[in-house]
């Protein structure tokens, strides 16, 4: 069900990014500050683990785990404004409004230091569709 949920949600721009996009950050993270976490699980039991390290005192980067502590990514979160790119400050997770979705995968509240709060989606399988904030 999970599979046939997610072929025929709507993505906005593409399977990786929406409204507000990512790009990759490739350097090691273990000199960095730890900001915040949320734990993804699906029927109680823990399948991910999201975590918000501080770049700069205005940047973050947002890492996705596995529950071996084995990296799957590491994304900056950034947005187009005008042809401009621009990052949205640093990033606080919210475990207390994450939850599962309809589809299996997860949506994540975030609070970004130069945005207005907003969620993160995540698939069933990991990958980081899209966010965007609220209005």
């Amino acid at each position: 069900m999970w599979v046939i949920c997610y072929r025929f949600e709507p993505h906005f721009f593409n399977l990786d990014d929406g409204p507000y996009y990512s790009q990759e950050y490739k350097e090691n993270i273990e000199s960095l500050s730890l900001e915040s976490q949320v734990k993804l699980s699906r029927l109680g039991i823990p399948t991910y683990i999201l975590e918000s390290y501080l770049l700069t005192p205005y940047e973050s980067v947002l890492v996705l785990k596995n529950t071996k502590d084995e990296i799957i990514w590491q994304k900056i979160p950034i947005k187009f404004d005008f042809s401009e790119k621009r990052t949205l400050g640093t990033v606080e997770l919210k475990q207390r409004f994450t939850h599962l979705r309809l589809d299996g995968g997860w949506e994540v509240s975030i609070q970004p230091s130069h945005q207005e709060a907003g969620k993160l989606y995540i698939s069933p399988w990991g990958k980081f569709r899209f966010f965007y904030h609220s209005w």
